[in-house]
């Protein structure tokens, strides 16, 4: 009889591990299907209406779901925040407050958004320590430099001396200049696939010296850093253009920067 019972048992528990085995190859099979969810920063700048169409474009038309991300004013908000998505954008916009970097402002620095840069700061933390696939465009890529330690041109007309324009002195249109990618190991060649091309640019900021663990990757003609990537990152890479303006503008030689990202997303939601 005790024989019988154990035998029971026995085989209750087996079928117990084959069920709960093949709800977790379901669960697996589901998880991968869902669409990959691209968090982009900074919700409160889109709080009059006006929404960020160019990257939500952009991450739809690389197949990603665009998710705009609250305000975050802690840590847990930050985590919190990276739970709901699998990717981060961190956009373009103000000028970062200087004393991130240790510096005075400069008399013609604009005025920075410290509740963003505070928002911003904490969600790229986070991203970098969870090893999310992070994405930054001009703001974006300046706050990933100072986040690392690095330093910035606060305002390049007085501090880069350069025959090139890098904002349009009216504010009103894009400008555009050459871009040169240095280092073909990168990941933006391997999504560009070429070695030059011309790019927009709306910055009267720039990198200066260069945050811990940070490669250039592109530069401009007057050697300008264009673009940097986290040495060690699954993904994480920087452009001081602005690639979902010129996918907006259906330039799409930029779009696998975008593609790229998504897919990076697949993959961190499959951890």
């Amino acid at each position: 009889m005790k024989k019988f019972k154990n035998l029971v048992i026995g085989v209750i528990a087996l079928f117990t591990l084959i069920l709960s085995g093949c709800t977790s190859l379901v669960s697996k099979e589901v998880k991968e299907k869902e669409p990959v969810k691209v968090g982009i920063s900074w919700e409160k700048d889109y709080d009059n209406g006006i929404l960020p169409e160019n990257y939500i474009v952009s991450v739809k038309r690389a197949g990603g779901i665009p998710i705009l991300l609250p305000q975050i004013k802690t840590e847990e908000d930050a985590l919190n925040a990276l739970k709901t998505v699998d990717a981060v954008i961190l956009t373009g916009g103000e000028d970062i407050t200087p004393s991130y970097y240790n510096e005075k402002p400069h008399p013609k620095a604009y005025d920075p958004a410290a509740e963003r840069d505070l928002s911003d700061s904490l969600l790229l933390k986070a991203a970098i320590k969870e090893d999310y696939p992070v994405l930054g465009t001009c703001r974006g890529m300046q706050l990933l430099n100072v986040v690392l330690g690095g330093t910035l041109y606060q305002d390049l007309p007085s501090e880069y001396i350069s025959d090139l324009v890098h904002r349009d002195p009216k504010g009103e249109v894009y400008v555009l200049h050459d871009c040169k990618i240095i280092d073909k190991n990168s990941k933006l060649y391997k999504m560009m696939k070429m070695e030059e091309f011309t790019v927009n640019s709306w910055h009267h900021q720039a990198v200066e010296r260069l945050g811990k663990g940070l490669k250039v990757t592109a530069v401009a003609s007057d050697g300008m850093i264009e673009a940097v990537e986290l040495e060690g990152a699954t993904f994480v890479v920087g452009t001081q253009f602005h690639p979902e303006e010129h996918v907006f503008t259906n330039d799409d030689k930029f779009l696998p920067i975008f593609k790229t990202l998504v897919e990076y997303g697949a993959k961190n939601k499959r951890r």
